[in-house]
């Protein structure tokens, strides 16, 4: 399987009128497992203490994501493939479907993982889906730079705008 599931392009839907309040707004972390090559990502602190010291290494913080819904956003999932050895993270219910039926599991834990635009609102910034099919590795990242690295030298290739999260230090309007 190349691709966790049959879509290419975020679900279409309608711009929200306003958005959250970016003082809910918590760090989304981005972790890797080189043994795994699998990247993984949590706005749970207490996620990293626990699955850090297990092989995973904190790459940094991808962007700001809410742990509870505000206004305009919608749930991110998160959910493995145990075969596989990865993370997937989608808003698309029919991404969430195709995926479950070519065997990832919804991460029971912290579902949705958190919640991120499904456009681009208020000072907003696009979470790049990139993947490595030799890999199986999903990664996301908010990075211009590192995106076109990855693709140039990395061997992923982009997917999707996954969504929109907000930048670190941001102060999108209210």
């Amino acid at each position: 399987m190349s691709d966790p599931n049959n879509t290419h392009s975020a679900p279409k839907v309608q711009a929200p009128q306003s958005c959250g309040k970016s003082t809910n707004a918590m760090p989304f972390y981005r972790s890797f497992n080189a043994a795994r090559f699998d990247h993984w990502y949590t706005p749970d602190v207490s996620q990293i203490n626990n699955f850090n010291p297990k092989g995973w290494a904190l790459e940094g913080v991808t962007g700001m994501v809410f742990l509870t819904q505000e206004p305009g956003t919608t749930p991110f999932y998160r959910l493995y493939n145990y075969t596989l050895k990865d993370n997937f993270y989608t808003i698309s219910p029919s991404e969430k479907a195709a995926a479950e039926a070519n065997g990832y599991v919804t991460d029971a834990t912290s579902s949705p993982v958190s919640y991120i635009y499904p456009t681009h609102v208020h000072g907003s910034i696009p979470l790049y889906r990139l993947y490595h099919s030799a890999k199986h590795d999903n990664f996301y990242t908010t990075s211009d730079a590192e995106r076109s690295e990855a693709i140039a030298h990395g061997g992923y290739h982009f997917v999707e705008i996954a969504g929109y999260i907000l930048p670190l230090g941001c102060a999108a309007p209210e």
